[in-house]
């Protein structure tokens, strides 16, 4: 369901950042560039999944009304 999906992806980005906060004095250009392309990853499948989730609810919406 999109609402667990939204919860995964939250449980990454905060692995995610742990990771960063751990490594950051350590952390040369290459590293930051993977940082920064997972971070997007993690944008777009958070975009998808609350996409996801609006379609759901003007679907019921729309049995609603019917």
């Amino acid at each position: 369901m999109s609402e667990t999906k939204i919860y995964e992806i939250l449980d990454e980005a905060k692995e995610l950042s742990e990771k960063m906060m751990e490594y950051k004095g350590q952390a040369d250009k290459d590293l930051m560039l993977v940082w920064m392309y997972n971070t997007l990853g993690l944008i777009m499948k958070l975009g998808k999944a609350v996409e996801e989730l609006d379609d759901r609810f003007e679907l019921m919406e729309d049995s609603l009304k019917e």
